[in-house]
């Protein structure tokens, strides 16, 4: 059984194999053959006729008849703008609409056939170009088929790539705004041959659209357009898009030896890019801020801080990697540099001028007072009125400057005198005293050390006058010579060569206890002895004055005047080089202060400036009148 239900099929299928093949033909269509359906025909036919009367040439019937081309421009993404270039890149898909008289047929012929399709190079096409391209390619368009209605209407709708040329303006990177260009005309038929005119995209008789379509815009992650915000209105309640306009192009040429001048239609859409600033934002100004706030605290360190050096050299290498990278980022050759870097430049200057700022502080800081007091002007001029702006309250007392000080010739002269004078004032307070061995042999703090006045009578006799006399000169009289039994050699440091004696004076000898004492305060000339000579009757007068206690008295306040007195000069000249040095202090703080407060106006007045109120260029005249 199932063999026979598999032989009738088999039969079945070579009965009716060849026609089921084809389908059936609809009701009222003409019959075709078997190995050509009436869409081929009819594009056949089509071809035929452009094969005879040829592609070259507009499809017209008369020369005199103008071809009229609805050109319009759907934005399907940018791609990108070099800023170094100037060369915008977009994914666009152009629409063109021309009526061809060649390509009309009967619908009621061919089927009702309304629409077919065939190749743009077998058919004539407007050469309709971007002026302002920018492509090293030789195609911009993909391959796409044109599709013809019977009344010879023809819808062409390729995919294309075109990079332009724009003109950036990036004074205002990177919050700027671009307005770009994108300009098409036919580059070999004048107004005369053909027109362009805008696209009807409601269908004949509907108003045109002088807009860029964003339908099917993609939206970019670096720049934003007028027209995404408005895609789903129509295009007569559009405001935010920047109108386009239509202009005629003049170009000489010469005709049969003849220059004639030419216009030649051409369509201009314009679209405003917007950037986003986020990246920039945070990979360029972030930081240029945080280095600019980073300056200040180079007038804050004190002065005696080598930080401060550091710093700064740190700050503006920063600062220049910075300007590396806005170079990359910006065209080389624009008509305005942008204000980021003139911010940038502007903080590279104030960063170097306070690095010499910061030095000149220091200088002023360590100069202490090894050149003298403060200028008079300076002090009035900073400590005392940028002082009072900066508001400095330190109060610094004024030195008395009018008093001229002395040369630095006359102050050496003024040292070394009181050097020398120092010097003969202690060898004239030196104190004979005895030497070792004779010290050995007392009891302590009987005998007086050297440089020890210790008036009154000396236990164990007298022993520097034990030999009575002075060279040979006797100074006891006649008869005052004792010989001594005990006698010690003393070195000629103190003025007494030869033994001594230690025998004490009697009572009736002319000096009482006190001459040694009195002997002590005799000066010294050199490292000479005394000799006859040298002791005279003046020196024993005087010697003989300073037993009165009064007078002893007096020499002793003397004495301790003379060092009060010096030591009180030493505190004030300490106390005026520390007024000296602290004024000069105060002056490099106060410019410190004074450097810090200019450093943020500046920049702030930088950053002002740099931040644009409004970055909206205006649209040029020639994007504005039309010549329609």
């Amino acid at each position: 059984m199932a063999r026979l239900i598999l032989w009738i099929m088999m039969c079945l299928s070579l009965f009716y194999g060849p026609d089921l093949s084809y389908g059936v033909a609809p009701k009222g269509h003409p019959k075709e053959s078997k190995t050509m359906s009436v869409e081929k025909r009819l594009i056949r036919m089509l071809l035929e006729r452009y094969e005879q009367l040829g592609v070259v040439g507009r499809p017209v019937n008369d020369s005199r008849i103008q071809v009229v081309v609805r050109y319009g421009l759907q934005l399907f993404q940018i791609l990108d703008l070099d800023e170094n270039k100037q060369i915008l890149r977009t994914n666009c898909w152009p629409l063109y609409s021309w009526k061809d008289s060649l390509l009309g047929w009967n619908e009621t012929e061919f089927g009702d056939i309304k629409t077919v399709r065939i190749f743009p190079s077998q058919i004539w096409t407007p050469d309709i170009k971007l002026y302002n391209f920018a492509d090293e390619r030789l195609h911009e368009h993909r391959e796409a088929r044109v599709v013809i209605s019977s009344d010879g209407s023809t819808l062409w709708q390729p995919q294309a790539l075109f990079k332009s040329t724009c003109e950036v303006e990036i004074t205002y990177f990177p919050f700027d705004t671009q307005i770009c260009m994108l300009e098409f005309g036919s580059w070999t038929y004048d107004k005369t041959q053909m027109d362009i005119a805008w696209w009807l995209p409601d269908g004949v008789g509907t108003s045109p659209a002088p807009y860029l379509d964003f339908s099917d815009y993609v939206p970019s992650n670096e720049w934003h357009t007028d027209g995404e915000l408005e895609r789903n209105l129509h295009h007569t309640n559009r405001t935010k898009q920047i109108r386009s306009v239509k202009k005629y192009r003049r170009r000489n040429q010469t005709v049969g030896g003849t220059m004639v001048t030419k216009e030649f239609p051409v369509l201009r859409y314009m679209v405003r890019l917007r950037r986003n600033p986020t990246f920039y934002v945070f990979m360029l100004l972030l930081p240029c801020v945080l280095l600019s706030s980073l300056t200040c605290v180079v007038f804050w360190l004190p002065p005696e801080s080598p930080a401060k050096m550091m710093l700064g050299m740190n700050i503006y290498v920063a600062f220049f990697v910075l300007l590396l990278l806005l170079a990359e980022s910006t065209p080389s050759a624009v008509k305005n540099f942008p204000l980021i870097g003139v911010y940038f430049c502007v903080n590279m200057v104030m960063i170097t001028v306070s690095t010499f700022l910061a030095m000149t502080v220091m200088h002023l800081y360590f100069r202490g007072d090894r050149n003298g007091i403060v200028p008079a002007s300076l002090r009035r001029i900073i400590i005392e009125g940028i002082g009072r702006l900066v508001m400095m309250r330190q109060i610094v007392p004024q030195l008395d400057a009018k008093k001229p000080g002395p040369s630095s010739s006359q102050k050496a002269i003024a040292n070394r005198a009181r050097r020398r004078q120092l010097a003969r004032d202690v060898e004239q307070s030196r104190f004979l005293t005895a030497d070792s061995s004779f010290e050995a042999n007392t009891p302590s703090g009987i005998y007086p050390r050297p440089g020890q006045f210790i008036p009154g009578p000396v236990p164990g006799g007298y022993p520097m006058y034990g030999d009575q006399s002075f060279g040979g000169m006797n100074i006891f009289g006649p008869g005052g010579h004792r010989k001594a039994s005990n006698s010690h050699s003393y070195p000629d440091t103190y003025g007494f060569p030869g033994p001594r004696d230690q025998t004490a004076v009697p009572p009736t000898s002319p000096f009482d206890p006190n001459i040694q004492t009195g002997m002590r305060h005799i000066p010294r000339f050199g490292s000479q002895p005394f000799t006859k000579d040298s002791v005279t009757r003046e020196d024993m007068e005087e010697s003989l004055s300073l037993l009165d206690p009064s007078a002893r008295l007096e020499q002793d306040v003397h004495e301790v005047k003379r060092w009060v007195k010096a030591f009180v000069n030493r505190q004030k000249e300490v106390q005026r080089k520390n007024l000296i040095a602290m004024e000069w202090r105060t002056l490099a703080l106060t410019l410190d202060r004074f450097f810090f407060f200019l450093y943020i106006t500046t920049i702030a007045v930088g950053m002002v400036v740099c931040i644009p109120r409004t970055t909206e260029p205006e649209v040029p005249a020639q994007f504005r009148d039309s010549d329609e």
